[in-house]
């Protein structure tokens, strides 16, 4: 069933109300024309009844005889009334009754009109009659003697026959006006349902979104006014539509395509939407919305500064921060608010990664830092022992000798830490982006052997079985690690000792260990060992130690998803002896092999 429009609503309304007015007025009008004819009918009551008073005074016979009796009937026939005697209750005589039946009749002194008459003189009332089986109006007088009543009754459907009569008249003429007036509202609905409808119909469209929607034909003239009005304002919004999507596409593509990470809050601080680089930087951010920042960066900072600019008024609020995330990587932050179209105070939270650059300044700083207090003391030494040769250079060549032997030391240091600060820092910067391959460990250890075969002869130093594993990795990192390693090794070993140089496989690990027979490296510096500059021996110059070498190892062993430690001592009854193993991922297909066939022996 369709919808009924608000003009028909309007007019069935109207259609209503006249209908319930003219209920009304027939109401009003039927209740006083019901009141008028009972009215005149108690009036004529009256006069009969007077008149038929008047009759019984001047009549010569005396009530209670049958000649009584016949004379009221006789005069009630004429009269077309019913006329009825009582004396103290007791009907005398009654012209609707027939004389023999007197005697049965109820006694009369309870009547409503009866009482009305001994209280007043003249009592009247309407109500069913039993004996006559019809409504009656009643109408009673005291006579002259005390206790005679004189009561008169006359049926009371002449007055019902004169209001149906009424009451038909009137229900015609309401038919006939709730007809034509229906016929009206369906004449004047149908003029005005086409206008309506296109005026709806076109307001809906305009509505949902087509505002390219006209009003094209208006039925009604009084329709034409409005119908412009919505002509005009969809011509307006089709404008105003077009330039939000057109801002609204760029905002989306800035959004959705910045390499920071942009995420919006809503009033009460929740996450409310995140673009596309926010999800990449913190991948389950996208799981958190409707949730509290804090949840998903775990960092009170973050959720501090939005909870004090969300409970701040003014509207430039507005916050920068840096904080550290737990994966080691560092955020600037930037907080700013707006007012939505409510009026709503909501955020948008920027995140620019600043790691790397963070990093480099890190890097650049150490190198300064390192730089300046590694070269700093082989300096001054080269600077005063030039300045004593120039000033008074020795007669004696052996103390020339050991001046330029001690110049040629200390720049040999300083070369070897610039070395190996360039290679470290080469290390750190590669990082993770390391691309690693397939790598024979065999391959690399004997180049680091080839290369460090002078200083083993020098000192009478042997090493083990070279083992057969394939591991991740590249050929340079290796060789590096192994040459500071084995390096070490013979530096702080005794003479005519052995390096041992053993590897195992364990759960997809190579673990090969550098063993020699030096003195044992204390608890306490065994993780201090592998921070940069740090020396066992604070007069390794002679040595040519840099201090970065353990240092570089763990670096590279990191970048190849490996690690690297120190077992010192070896023999704990003698306390000399340190072991360097460094774990490196096997590949796949070294991985599958047996246990037994990826061992090697040892060799003395």
């Amino acid at each position: 069933m369709p919808k009924t429009s608000l003009h028909m609503k309007i007019l069935l309304w109207g259609w209503a109300i006249l209908l319930c007015t003219l209920l009304l007025t027939f109401w009003f009008y039927y209740g006083t024309v019901s009141e008028e004819l009972t009215a005149s009918g108690r009036q004529n009551t009256s006069r009969l009844l007077n008149y038929v008073r008047w009759e019984i005074s001047h009549s010569p016979v005396r009530p209670g005889t049958p000649q009584f009796q016949n004379e009221i009937t006789e005069l009630g026939s004429h009269l077309d009334i019913r006329i009825t005697y009582i004396k103290n209750g007791k009907v005398l005589a009654d012209s609707g009754v027939a004389a023999e039946r007197l005697s049965q009749l109820d006694d009369h002194s309870n009547r409503p009109e009866v009482i009305a008459a001994e209280a007043a003189g003249t009592g009247k009332n309407i109500r069913y009659s039993k004996t006559l089986q019809t409504r009656m109006l009643y109408v009673a007088q005291v006579m002259d003697t005390q206790g005679e009543f004189l009561r008169l009754a006359m049926p009371y459907s002449v007055i019902g026959e004169r209001l149906d009569k009424i009451m038909l008249h009137f229900t015609v003429m309401l038919a006939l006006l709730a007809i034509g007036s229906a016929i009206l509202l369906i004449f004047v609905g149908k003029r005005t349902t086409s206008a309506v409808k296109e005026v709806s119909a076109t307001a809906q469209a305009i509505g949902e979104g087509d505002y390219g929607k006209r009003i094209r034909v208006i039925p009604g003239g009084e329709y034409k006014l409005m119908a412009e009005s919505i002509n005009s304002m969809a011509k307006k919004i089709q404008g105003h539509i077009r330039i939000i999507e057109d801002q609204r596409n760029q905002l989306d593509a800035m959004f959705e395509n910045m390499t920071e990470g942009i995420m919006v809050l809503d009033p009460q601080g929740k996450i409310e939407s995140v673009n596309k680089s926010m999800t990449e930087l913190i991948p389950d951010t996208q799981n958190f919305i409707g949730r509290v920042p804090l949840e998903v960066l775990t960092r009170h900072e973050i959720q501090d500064s939005v909870d004090k600019i969300i409970k701040h008024d003014s509207e430039k609020d507005s916050g920068s921060l840096i904080v550290d995330l737990a994966d080691g990587r560092s955020m600037n932050i930037t907080i700013c608010s707006y007012k939505d179209y409510k009026a709503r105070r909501k955020l948008i939270l920027v995140f620019h990664d600043i790691s790397e650059v963070r990093r480099v300044e890190k890097v650049l700083r150490d190198f300064v830092s390192n730089a300046s207090h590694q070269l700093r003391t082989p300096l001054t030494s080269i600077k005063g022992y030039s300045e004593t040769l120039i000033d008074n250079p020795p007669q004696d060549r052996k103390v020339l000798v050991g001046f330029l032997g001690t110049i040629l030391d200390n720049a040999n240091h300083m070369s070897k830490v610039i070395t190996g600060m360039f290679a470290l820092a080469r290390s750190e910067y590669s990082g993770k982006k390391l691309r690693t391959r397939p790598t024979d460990l065999q391959k690399c250890i004997g180049l680091s052997m080839t290369n460090l075969r002078s200083l083993a002869e020098n000192k009478n130093i042997s090493h083990g079985q070279i083992p057969q594993v394939n591991v991740t990795g590249t050929n340079e990192g290796l060789v590096q690690i192994f040459d500071n390693l084995i390096e070490n090794a013979i530096k702080y070993a005794p003479g005519d000792t052995k390096v041992n140089i053993q590897a195992e496989i364990d759960a997809g690990y190579a673990v090969i260990k550098v063993v020699d027979q030096g003195p044992g490296i204390a608890a306490a510096d065994k993780e201090r060992i592998f921070e940069r500059f740090f020396k066992l021996d604070e007069n390794a110059v002679g040595h040519g130690s840099s201090g970065l070498g353990l240092a570089l190892c763990r670096s590279l062993a990191r970048n190849f998803n490996g690690d690297i430690w120190v077992e010192s001592p070896v023999d704990a009854a003698t306390g000399t002896g340190s072991s360097f193993c460094v774990k490196l991922p096997v590949t796949a297909e070294q991985a599958s092999e047996s246990e037994q066939d990826s061992q090697q022996g040892d060799y003395i």
